[in-house]
Protein backbone atom coordinates (compact mmCIF):
# COMPACT_ATOMS: atom_id res chain seq x y z
CA UNK A 1 0.00 0.00 0.00
CA UNK A 2 2.43 2.46 -1.36
CA UNK A 3 0.46 5.65 0.24
CA UNK A 4 0.98 9.47 1.31
CA UNK A 5 -1.38 12.09 2.39
CA UNK A 6 -1.91 15.36 4.20
CA UNK A 7 -4.88 14.30 6.51
CA UNK A 8 -7.32 16.83 6.71
CA UNK A 9 -10.90 17.32 7.92
CA UNK A 10 -13.65 19.93 7.76
CA UNK A 11 -12.91 20.74 11.68
CA UNK A 12 -8.97 21.29 9.86
CA UNK A 13 -10.50 23.14 7.13
CA UNK A 14 -12.60 25.75 9.60
CA UNK A 15 -9.56 26.01 11.92
CA UNK A 16 -6.80 26.21 10.36
CA UNK A 17 -5.13 28.08 7.56
CA UNK A 18 -2.90 27.79 4.88
CA UNK A 19 0.95 29.48 4.68
CA UNK A 20 3.18 29.41 2.80
CA UNK A 21 5.78 31.40 4.43
CA UNK A 22 6.20 29.06 7.38
CA UNK A 23 7.05 26.33 4.43
CA UNK A 24 9.47 28.43 2.85
CA UNK A 25 11.01 29.77 6.42
CA UNK A 26 11.71 25.75 7.51
CA UNK A 27 12.92 24.92 3.87
CA UNK A 28 15.35 27.84 4.26
CA UNK A 29 16.59 26.94 7.42
CA UNK A 30 17.44 23.67 6.65
CA UNK A 31 19.19 24.28 3.11
CA UNK A 32 21.11 26.20 4.94
CA UNK A 33 22.66 23.60 7.25
CA UNK A 34 25.80 21.69 6.54
CA UNK A 35 25.65 18.16 5.29
CA UNK A 36 28.06 16.19 8.07
CA UNK A 37 28.06 12.66 6.07
CA UNK A 38 28.28 11.31 2.59
CA UNK A 39 27.60 14.62 0.75
CA UNK A 40 29.57 18.20 1.17
CA UNK A 41 28.30 21.39 1.15
CA UNK A 42 25.12 22.50 2.42
CA UNK A 43 21.92 20.19 2.12
CA UNK A 44 19.60 21.20 -0.81
CA UNK A 45 16.07 19.81 -0.06
CA UNK A 46 14.33 17.16 -2.46
CA UNK A 47 10.60 17.86 -3.51
CA UNK A 48 9.63 15.31 -1.30
CA UNK A 49 11.01 16.52 1.52
CA UNK A 50 9.78 19.93 0.96
CA UNK A 51 6.47 18.35 1.20
CA UNK A 52 7.42 16.53 4.29
CA UNK A 53 8.34 20.11 5.43
CA UNK A 54 4.96 21.27 4.36
CA UNK A 55 2.81 18.75 5.80
CA UNK A 56 4.47 19.41 9.05
CA UNK A 57 4.92 23.08 9.13
CA UNK A 58 2.12 24.57 6.47
CA UNK A 59 -1.06 24.02 8.31
CA UNK A 60 -1.39 26.75 11.02
CA UNK A 61 -4.19 27.44 13.41
CA UNK A 62 -6.15 30.34 12.39
CA UNK A 63 -7.08 31.50 16.05
CA UNK A 64 -2.99 31.28 17.21
CA UNK A 65 -1.04 31.20 14.16
CA UNK A 66 0.17 28.22 15.62
CA UNK A 67 1.49 25.23 13.98
CA UNK A 68 -1.20 23.17 13.59
CA UNK A 69 0.37 19.08 13.04
CA UNK A 70 1.10 18.20 16.15
CA UNK A 71 1.85 14.27 15.22
CA UNK A 72 4.20 13.52 12.75
CA UNK A 73 4.74 9.74 11.02
CA UNK A 74 6.80 9.30 7.89
CA UNK A 75 6.86 5.23 7.59
CA UNK A 76 10.23 5.05 5.23
CA UNK A 77 12.40 2.44 4.60
CA UNK A 78 15.89 2.93 5.27
CA UNK A 79 18.93 5.41 3.68
CA UNK A 80 15.94 7.79 2.42
CA UNK A 81 17.97 10.31 4.76
CA UNK A 82 15.39 10.50 7.53
CA UNK A 83 18.08 11.49 10.16
CA UNK A 84 19.49 14.39 8.16
CA UNK A 85 15.55 15.56 7.98
CA UNK A 86 15.02 15.15 11.40
CA UNK A 87 17.65 17.25 12.54
CA UNK A 88 16.99 20.25 10.60
CA UNK A 89 13.35 20.47 12.01
CA UNK A 90 14.77 19.61 15.27
CA UNK A 91 17.43 22.35 15.45
CA UNK A 92 14.40 24.90 13.65
CA UNK A 93 11.78 24.02 16.51
CA UNK A 94 14.23 24.30 18.91
CA UNK A 95 15.65 27.98 18.40
CA UNK A 96 12.51 29.38 15.94
CA UNK A 97 9.21 28.42 16.78
CA UNK A 98 8.79 31.42 19.11
CA UNK A 99 8.44 28.36 22.29
CA UNK A 100 10.42 29.81 25.16
CA UNK A 101 12.89 26.63 26.83
CA UNK A 102 11.78 24.89 23.90
CA UNK A 103 13.31 21.15 25.11
CA UNK A 104 13.90 18.49 22.25
CA UNK A 105 13.83 14.85 23.65
CA UNK A 106 15.34 12.14 21.23
CA UNK A 107 14.23 8.72 22.57
CA UNK A 108 15.26 5.37 21.02
CA UNK A 109 15.60 2.39 22.30
CA UNK A 110 18.87 2.46 23.44
CA UNK A 111 22.05 5.09 23.99
CA UNK A 112 23.92 4.28 20.72
CA UNK A 113 20.42 4.56 18.53
CA UNK A 114 19.55 7.81 20.76
CA UNK A 115 22.66 8.95 19.47
CA UNK A 116 22.95 8.53 15.65
CA UNK A 117 20.47 11.77 15.56
CA UNK A 118 21.91 13.22 18.00
CA UNK A 119 25.42 13.47 17.01
CA UNK A 120 24.62 14.57 13.33
CA UNK A 121 22.98 17.53 15.30
CA UNK A 122 26.30 18.39 16.95
CA UNK A 123 28.18 18.16 13.70
CA UNK A 124 25.82 20.51 12.25
CA UNK A 125 26.38 23.22 15.29
CA UNK A 126 29.89 22.14 15.01
CA UNK A 127 30.70 23.18 11.17
CA UNK A 128 28.15 26.11 11.03
CA UNK A 129 29.78 29.03 13.15
CA UNK A 130 26.47 31.01 12.32
CA UNK A 131 24.30 28.92 13.70
CA UNK A 132 26.29 28.36 16.86
CA UNK A 133 26.14 32.26 17.08
CA UNK A 134 22.30 32.78 16.07
CA UNK A 135 21.58 29.89 18.61
CA UNK A 136 24.37 30.65 21.21
CA UNK A 137 24.76 26.56 20.96
CA UNK A 138 26.84 25.05 23.87
CA UNK A 139 27.92 21.03 24.13
CA UNK A 140 26.77 20.01 27.49
CA UNK A 141 27.22 16.36 28.93
CA UNK A 142 24.57 13.72 27.14
CA UNK A 143 23.26 16.68 25.67
CA UNK A 144 22.97 20.55 23.88
CA UNK A 145 21.86 23.76 25.24
CA UNK A 146 20.91 27.11 23.20
CA UNK A 147 21.47 29.97 25.84
CA UNK A 148 19.89 31.86 22.57
CA UNK A 149 15.81 30.18 23.43
CA UNK A 150 16.40 28.62 26.74
CA UNK A 151 15.92 25.25 24.50
CA UNK A 152 18.09 21.45 25.49
CA UNK A 153 18.39 18.69 23.60
CA UNK A 154 18.63 15.57 25.99
CA UNK A 155 18.49 11.68 25.10
CA UNK A 156 15.65 9.08 26.40
CA UNK A 157 16.73 5.83 26.49
CA UNK A 158 15.98 4.35 30.13
CA UNK A 159 13.34 2.94 31.88
CA UNK A 160 9.96 4.78 32.05
CA UNK A 161 10.73 5.41 35.86
CA UNK A 162 13.66 7.60 34.86
CA UNK A 163 11.84 10.21 32.54
CA UNK A 164 9.53 11.85 34.52
CA UNK A 165 11.46 14.93 34.46
CA UNK A 166 11.22 15.94 31.07
CA UNK A 167 8.82 18.51 29.82
CA UNK A 168 9.76 18.30 25.83
CA UNK A 169 7.95 20.63 23.04
CA UNK A 170 9.54 18.30 20.73
CA UNK A 171 9.76 14.32 21.18
CA UNK A 172 12.12 12.90 18.30
CA UNK A 173 11.20 9.05 18.15
CA UNK A 174 14.55 7.53 16.35
CA UNK A 175 13.72 4.43 14.74
CA UNK A 176 10.03 4.04 16.22
CA UNK A 177 9.62 0.43 15.54
CA UNK A 178 11.94 -0.34 18.32
CA UNK A 179 11.21 1.91 21.04
CA UNK A 180 9.52 0.54 24.59
CA UNK A 181 5.94 1.27 25.04
CA UNK A 182 6.34 2.88 28.53
CA UNK A 183 8.72 5.42 27.27
CA UNK A 184 6.73 6.42 24.47
CA UNK A 185 3.96 6.77 27.15
CA UNK A 186 5.80 9.01 29.83
CA UNK A 187 7.33 11.48 26.88
CA UNK A 188 4.00 11.97 25.23
CA UNK A 189 2.42 12.79 28.40
CA UNK A 190 5.20 14.87 29.45
CA UNK A 191 4.33 17.47 26.24
CA UNK A 192 0.60 18.42 27.81
CA UNK A 193 2.01 21.85 29.04
CA UNK A 194 3.37 23.03 25.62
CA UNK A 195 1.70 25.33 23.29
CA UNK A 196 2.24 23.46 20.33
CA UNK A 197 4.26 19.98 20.67
CA UNK A 198 5.57 17.86 18.16
CA UNK A 199 5.71 14.12 18.03
CA UNK A 200 8.23 12.85 15.36
CA UNK A 201 8.61 9.92 14.25
CA UNK A 202 10.56 8.91 11.12
CA UNK A 203 10.93 4.78 11.11
CA UNK A 204 11.47 1.97 9.34
CA UNK A 205 8.82 -1.45 9.61
CA UNK A 206 10.26 -3.22 12.71
CA UNK A 207 10.48 -6.69 13.42
CA UNK A 208 8.41 -7.58 16.20
CA UNK A 209 4.42 -6.71 15.76
CA UNK A 210 4.10 -7.18 19.50
CA UNK A 211 5.80 -4.09 20.23
CA UNK A 212 4.05 -0.97 20.07
CA UNK A 213 5.40 0.51 17.50
CA UNK A 214 3.05 -1.73 15.64
CA UNK A 215 -0.42 -0.36 16.72
CA UNK A 216 1.01 3.24 15.69
CA UNK A 217 1.75 2.07 12.35
CA UNK A 218 -2.04 0.09 12.20
CA UNK A 219 -3.22 3.40 12.84
CA UNK A 220 -1.28 5.54 10.25
CA UNK A 221 -3.04 2.88 8.09
CA UNK A 222 -6.65 3.17 9.48
CA UNK A 223 -6.14 6.45 8.93
CA UNK A 224 -4.53 6.93 5.24
CA UNK A 225 -7.66 4.57 4.25
CA UNK A 226 -10.12 7.11 5.90
CA UNK A 227 -11.68 4.58 8.48
CA UNK A 228 -9.87 6.64 11.51
CA UNK A 229 -10.12 10.81 11.93
CA UNK A 230 -6.83 12.10 12.73
CA UNK A 231 -6.52 16.23 11.75
CA UNK A 232 -3.49 17.25 13.70
CA UNK A 233 -1.67 13.64 12.70
CA UNK A 234 0.37 13.92 9.06
CA UNK A 235 1.42 10.43 7.57
CA UNK A 236 3.47 9.42 4.86
CA UNK A 237 3.89 5.84 4.17
CA UNK A 238 6.10 4.18 1.57
CA UNK A 239 4.90 0.16 2.35
CA UNK A 240 4.85 -2.40 -0.10
CA UNK A 241 1.85 -4.48 -0.84
CA UNK A 242 1.07 -7.76 -1.29
CA UNK A 243 2.06 -7.92 -5.19
CA UNK A 244 5.26 -5.87 -4.21
CA UNK A 245 6.05 -9.05 -2.04
CA UNK A 246 7.02 -11.56 -4.97
CA UNK A 247 8.73 -8.38 -7.13
CA UNK A 248 10.96 -7.51 -3.98
CA UNK A 249 14.02 -8.04 -6.01
CA UNK A 250 12.90 -5.61 -8.79
CA UNK A 251 14.62 -2.17 -8.98
CA UNK A 252 11.42 -0.85 -10.04
CA UNK A 253 9.61 -1.98 -6.94
CA UNK A 254 12.39 -0.64 -5.08
CA UNK A 255 12.74 2.94 -6.89
CA UNK A 256 8.84 3.30 -6.08
CA UNK A 257 9.07 2.91 -2.37
CA UNK A 258 12.17 4.60 -1.70
CA UNK A 259 11.70 8.58 -2.54
CA UNK A 260 15.40 9.23 -2.06
CA UNK A 261 15.87 6.43 -5.00
CA UNK A 262 19.71 7.80 -6.37
CA UNK A 263 20.07 11.03 -4.11
CA UNK A 264 21.11 9.04 -1.01
CA UNK A 265 20.07 5.44 -1.49
CA UNK A 266 22.75 4.08 -4.17
CA UNK A 267 21.13 1.33 -6.74
CA UNK A 268 24.51 -1.13 -6.59
CA UNK A 269 24.23 -1.07 -2.86
CA UNK A 270 20.80 -2.06 -3.63
CA UNK A 271 21.38 -4.64 -6.23
CA UNK A 272 24.12 -6.09 -3.72
CA UNK A 273 21.26 -6.79 -1.10
CA UNK A 274 18.83 -8.05 -3.54
CA UNK A 275 21.89 -10.89 -4.53
CA UNK A 276 21.99 -11.79 -0.68
CA UNK A 277 18.31 -11.79 -0.02
CA UNK A 278 17.76 -14.41 -3.16
CA UNK A 279 20.71 -16.43 -1.26
CA UNK A 280 19.38 -16.65 2.65
CA UNK A 281 16.18 -16.58 3.89
CA UNK A 282 17.23 -14.65 6.73
CA UNK A 283 18.87 -12.30 4.62
CA UNK A 284 15.38 -11.96 2.33
CA UNK A 285 13.55 -11.51 5.04
CA UNK A 286 15.59 -8.40 6.40
CA UNK A 287 15.93 -7.00 2.40
CA UNK A 288 12.02 -6.82 2.90
CA UNK A 289 11.57 -4.93 6.22
CA UNK A 290 14.36 -2.56 5.23
CA UNK A 291 13.67 -2.10 1.40
CA UNK A 292 10.23 -2.73 0.87
CA UNK A 293 9.27 -1.58 4.38
CA UNK A 294 6.99 -4.45 5.39
CA UNK A 295 6.81 -5.89 9.27
CA UNK A 296 8.31 -9.06 9.94
CA UNK A 297 8.88 -11.53 12.92
CA UNK A 298 11.45 -14.11 12.06
CA UNK A 299 13.03 -15.74 8.87
CA UNK A 300 10.85 -18.24 6.92
CA UNK A 301 7.74 -16.38 8.36
CA UNK A 302 4.60 -18.44 7.16
CA UNK A 303 1.92 -15.76 7.26
CA UNK A 304 2.08 -12.37 6.02
CA UNK A 305 1.25 -9.95 8.91
CA UNK A 306 -0.59 -7.30 6.48
CA UNK A 307 -2.51 -10.66 4.77
CA UNK A 308 -3.95 -11.41 8.59
CA UNK A 309 -4.81 -7.85 9.24
CA UNK A 310 -6.92 -7.91 6.50
CA UNK A 311 -8.85 -11.11 8.04
CA UNK A 312 -9.88 -9.41 11.17
CA UNK A 313 -13.53 -8.48 12.11
CA UNK A 314 -13.57 -7.34 15.59
CA UNK A 315 -17.21 -7.87 16.24
CA UNK A 316 -16.73 -11.04 14.85
CA UNK A 317 -18.96 -13.64 17.61
CA UNK A 318 -18.67 -17.14 17.88
CA UNK A 319 -22.51 -17.23 19.13
CA UNK A 320 -23.89 -15.72 16.32
CA UNK A 321 -22.39 -19.39 14.32
CA UNK A 322 -24.25 -21.87 15.83
CA UNK A 323 -25.82 -24.50 13.86
CA UNK A 324 -22.94 -24.42 11.70
CA UNK A 325 -19.76 -27.48 11.89
CA UNK A 326 -17.71 -25.98 14.97
CA UNK A 327 -14.13 -27.78 14.68
CA UNK A 328 -11.89 -27.46 18.23
CA UNK A 329 -8.12 -27.01 18.47
CA UNK A 330 -6.67 -26.56 22.18
CA UNK A 331 -2.93 -25.76 22.89
CA UNK A 332 -1.95 -27.18 26.38
CA UNK A 333 1.60 -25.68 27.19
CA UNK A 334 3.29 -26.04 30.48
CA UNK A 335 1.28 -24.99 33.16
CA UNK A 336 3.59 -21.77 33.73
CA UNK A 337 3.57 -20.82 29.90
CA UNK A 338 0.19 -19.34 27.76
CA UNK A 339 -2.24 -22.15 26.77
CA UNK A 340 -4.60 -21.43 23.64
CA UNK A 341 -8.13 -22.51 22.28
CA UNK A 342 -9.15 -22.38 18.81
CA UNK A 343 -12.44 -22.30 17.33
CA UNK A 344 -13.46 -22.09 13.98
CA UNK A 345 -16.58 -22.83 11.82
CA UNK A 346 -16.96 -23.26 8.26
CA UNK A 347 -20.06 -21.51 6.73
CA UNK A 348 -20.34 -21.75 2.80
CA UNK A 349 -16.54 -21.09 1.55
CA UNK A 350 -15.33 -18.82 4.55
CA UNK A 351 -13.75 -20.14 7.88
CA UNK A 352 -14.93 -18.05 10.53
CA UNK A 353 -12.43 -18.48 13.67
CA UNK A 354 -12.10 -17.46 17.36
CA UNK A 355 -9.68 -18.09 20.26
CA UNK A 356 -9.57 -18.15 23.89
CA UNK A 357 -5.66 -17.60 25.68
CA UNK A 358 -4.97 -18.31 29.84
CA UNK A 359 -1.34 -17.86 31.56
CA UNK A 360 -0.99 -17.93 35.56
CA UNK A 361 -1.77 -14.59 37.11
CA UNK A 362 1.80 -14.77 39.09
CA UNK A 363 4.01 -17.05 36.26
CA UNK A 364 7.28 -16.07 35.33
CA UNK A 365 6.33 -15.00 31.79
CA UNK A 366 4.41 -11.72 33.44
CA UNK A 367 8.05 -11.11 35.15
CA UNK A 368 9.33 -10.58 31.84
CA UNK A 369 9.83 -7.07 30.67
CA UNK A 370 9.42 -8.28 26.97
CA UNK A 371 6.34 -9.65 27.15
CA UNK A 372 4.69 -8.61 30.30
CA UNK A 373 3.32 -5.14 29.47
CA UNK A 374 1.54 -7.23 26.78
CA UNK A 375 -0.03 -9.70 28.45
CA UNK A 376 -1.22 -7.39 30.84
CA UNK A 377 -2.51 -4.99 28.38
CA UNK A 378 -4.22 -7.77 26.60
CA UNK A 379 -5.93 -9.14 29.58
CA UNK A 380 -7.11 -5.45 30.55
CA UNK A 381 -8.87 -5.94 26.87
CA UNK A 382 -10.31 -8.74 27.72
CA UNK A 383 -8.46 -11.46 25.19
CA UNK A 384 -6.25 -12.96 27.74
CA UNK A 385 -7.71 -14.83 31.08
CA UNK A 386 -5.64 -15.01 34.11
CA UNK A 387 -6.03 -17.50 36.47
CA UNK A 388 -5.42 -17.10 39.93
CA UNK A 389 -1.90 -18.35 41.15
CA UNK A 390 1.56 -19.08 39.89
CA UNK A 391 0.54 -22.27 37.37
CA UNK A 392 -2.49 -22.76 35.17
CA UNK A 393 -4.92 -24.83 36.77
CA UNK A 394 -6.51 -26.83 33.98
CA UNK A 395 -9.84 -27.32 35.34
CA UNK A 396 -10.36 -23.87 34.81
CA UNK A 397 -9.54 -23.96 30.75
CA UNK A 398 -11.70 -27.00 30.71
CA UNK A 399 -14.54 -24.84 32.26
CA UNK A 400 -14.34 -21.92 30.40
CA UNK A 401 -14.30 -24.15 26.87
CA UNK A 402 -17.04 -26.42 28.33
CA UNK A 403 -18.92 -23.18 28.71
CA UNK A 404 -17.93 -21.87 24.83
CA UNK A 405 -18.85 -25.15 22.94
CA UNK A 406 -22.79 -25.40 24.72
CA UNK A 407 -25.41 -25.33 22.27
CA UNK A 408 -22.72 -25.32 19.25
CA UNK A 409 -22.47 -28.36 16.93
CA UNK A 410 -19.34 -29.42 17.63
CA UNK A 411 -17.62 -31.81 15.41
CA UNK A 412 -14.50 -32.96 17.15
CA UNK A 413 -12.27 -31.46 19.60
CA UNK A 414 -8.54 -31.36 18.98
CA UNK A 415 -5.71 -31.89 21.49
CA UNK A 416 -1.94 -31.84 20.97
CA UNK A 417 -0.09 -34.76 22.53
CA UNK A 418 1.46 -32.92 25.49
CA UNK A 419 -0.81 -33.59 28.55
CA UNK A 420 -3.52 -34.17 26.51
CA UNK A 421 -5.29 -36.88 28.61
CA UNK A 422 -5.70 -34.71 31.02
CA UNK A 423 -8.44 -33.07 29.71
CA UNK A 424 -9.56 -35.18 26.81
CA UNK A 425 -11.34 -37.87 28.70
CA UNK A 426 -13.40 -35.03 30.64
CA UNK A 427 -14.43 -33.05 27.11
CA UNK A 428 -15.52 -37.04 25.60
CA UNK A 429 -17.85 -37.33 28.95
CA UNK A 430 -19.52 -34.25 28.61
CA UNK A 431 -20.29 -35.53 24.97
CA UNK A 432 -17.82 -34.11 22.63
CA UNK A 433 -16.08 -36.49 20.24
CA UNK A 434 -12.03 -35.91 21.07
CA UNK A 435 -8.80 -36.75 19.16
CA UNK A 436 -5.40 -36.51 20.09
CA UNK A 437 -3.80 -34.80 17.30
CA UNK A 438 0.35 -35.76 16.86
CA UNK A 439 2.37 -32.57 16.32
CA UNK A 440 4.44 -33.81 13.10
CA UNK A 441 4.81 -32.62 9.01
CA UNK A 442 2.95 -35.55 7.66
CA UNK A 443 0.07 -35.08 9.89
CA UNK A 444 -0.16 -31.23 9.67
CA UNK A 445 1.12 -30.27 6.59
CA UNK A 446 -2.35 -30.28 4.31
CA UNK A 447 -4.26 -28.10 7.57
CA UNK A 448 -1.24 -25.44 7.41
CA UNK A 449 -1.14 -24.91 4.06
CA UNK A 450 -4.45 -24.32 3.59
CA UNK A 451 -4.83 -22.22 6.42
CA UNK A 452 -2.06 -20.04 5.37
CA UNK A 453 -3.36 -19.72 1.61
CA UNK A 454 -7.07 -18.78 3.49
CA UNK A 455 -5.30 -15.33 4.84
CA UNK A 456 -4.71 -14.42 1.77
CA UNK A 457 -8.24 -13.83 1.17
CA UNK A 458 -10.46 -12.00 3.25
CA UNK A 459 -13.05 -14.06 1.43
CA UNK A 460 -11.64 -17.07 2.87
CA UNK A 461 -10.97 -16.74 6.13
CA UNK A 462 -11.92 -14.26 8.52
CA UNK A 463 -11.28 -13.75 12.74
CA UNK A 464 -12.09 -12.13 15.63
CA UNK A 465 -8.99 -9.67 15.75
CA UNK A 466 -7.69 -11.36 18.60
CA UNK A 467 -4.14 -9.92 18.80
CA UNK A 468 -2.71 -12.44 20.75
CA UNK A 469 -3.42 -14.80 18.17
CA UNK A 470 -2.03 -12.23 15.80
CA UNK A 471 1.47 -12.46 17.48
CA UNK A 472 1.54 -15.88 17.51
CA UNK A 473 0.45 -16.03 13.66
CA UNK A 474 3.64 -13.32 13.28
CA UNK A 475 6.19 -15.78 15.10
CA UNK A 476 5.45 -18.96 13.14
CA UNK A 477 8.39 -20.10 10.82
CA UNK A 478 7.82 -22.99 8.56
CA UNK A 479 9.91 -26.33 9.07
CA UNK A 480 10.12 -28.17 6.27
CA UNK A 481 11.53 -32.17 5.57
CA UNK A 482 12.78 -33.83 2.59
CA UNK A 483 9.38 -34.25 1.15
CA UNK A 484 8.09 -30.99 1.44
CA UNK A 485 5.87 -31.24 4.00
CA UNK A 486 5.39 -28.47 6.55
CA UNK A 487 5.36 -28.51 10.26
CA UNK A 488 4.67 -25.07 12.07
CA UNK A 489 7.46 -24.58 14.75
CA UNK A 490 9.03 -21.29 16.54
CA UNK A 491 12.23 -19.68 15.02
CA UNK A 492 14.44 -21.08 17.90
CA UNK A 493 14.04 -23.85 20.35
CA UNK A 494 14.60 -21.14 23.36
CA UNK A 495 12.33 -18.71 21.84
CA UNK A 496 9.38 -17.19 24.09
CA UNK A 497 7.52 -16.35 21.07
CA UNK A 498 4.79 -18.37 21.51
CA UNK A 499 3.13 -19.99 18.36
CA UNK A 500 0.09 -21.68 20.64
CA UNK A 501 -2.56 -19.90 19.42
CA UNK A 502 -1.91 -20.67 15.33
CA UNK A 503 -0.68 -24.27 16.73
CA UNK A 504 -4.56 -24.44 18.30
CA UNK A 505 -6.05 -23.32 14.73
CA UNK A 506 -4.42 -25.83 12.69
CA UNK A 507 -5.18 -28.90 14.84
CA UNK A 508 -8.93 -27.44 14.57
CA UNK A 509 -8.75 -27.07 10.63
CA UNK A 510 -7.09 -30.62 10.51
CA UNK A 511 -10.10 -32.08 11.71
CA UNK A 512 -12.06 -30.17 9.54
CA UNK A 513 -10.43 -31.15 6.52
CA UNK A 514 -10.70 -34.68 7.16
CA UNK A 515 -14.51 -34.32 8.18
CA UNK A 516 -14.75 -32.22 4.74
CA UNK A 517 -13.35 -35.25 3.20
CA UNK A 518 -15.62 -38.05 5.46
CA UNK A 519 -12.47 -39.44 7.35
CA UNK A 520 -12.66 -37.70 10.94
CA UNK A 521 -9.51 -38.27 12.51
CA UNK A 522 -7.68 -40.12 10.43
CA UNK A 523 -4.78 -38.20 11.19
CA UNK A 524 -5.12 -38.33 14.95
CA UNK A 525 -5.36 -40.84 17.66
CA UNK A 526 -8.16 -41.80 19.46
CA UNK A 527 -7.36 -40.69 23.79
CA UNK A 528 -6.44 -43.09 25.67
CA UNK A 529 -8.32 -43.97 29.55
CA UNK A 530 -6.89 -41.17 31.99
CA UNK A 531 -3.85 -42.68 34.03
CA UNK A 532 -6.26 -43.38 37.37
CA UNK A 533 -2.68 -42.45 39.24
CA UNK A 534 -3.30 -39.22 37.67
CA UNK A 535 -7.07 -38.40 38.66
CA UNK A 536 -6.94 -40.23 42.12
CA UNK A 537 -5.42 -39.68 45.20
CA UNK A 538 -2.40 -36.89 45.68
CA UNK A 539 -1.35 -36.78 42.00
CA UNK A 540 -5.25 -35.92 40.83
CA UNK A 541 -5.69 -33.64 44.18
CA UNK A 542 -2.82 -31.58 42.48
CA UNK A 543 -3.96 -31.39 39.20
Amino acid sequence: DNKACLVGSEMCIRDSVWSDQHVIDVCDFIEKLPHVKAFTGTIVLEPVQCWFIAGIFGFREKATGLRWTRTVRVWIPRKNAKTTLSAGVVLYCANFEGEVGADVVVSAASEDQARIPYDVIRKMIGKDEDLRAITGADDVKDGCEFTATGGTIKLAHARAKNLDGFNPHVLLQEELHAQDQAVIGVLKTAQGSRQAPLDLGISTAGRDVNAAAYDDWKVCRQVLQGRLNAPRLFVAMYAGSEADRDKCFDLATVEKLNPMWGVSLNPTSIEEEAFEGRKSESKRQEYLRTRINFWSRAAGNLVSLEAWERCADPKLKLDVLKGFPLYVGIDLASRSDLNAAAYMVKAGDRVYTTADYWLGAKCERLKDDRFADAFLAWHRQGWLHLTPGSFIDYRVILKQILATLEGHNVVGVGLDDYQANLMASDIEQAGYQTFIIQKNARNLTAATEDLVARTADPELFQHDGNPITAWCAGNVVGHYDQNANVLPKIEKPWSKANIDGFDALVEANALRLDHEAGQLGSNAKRPTDANPYLTRGLAGASA
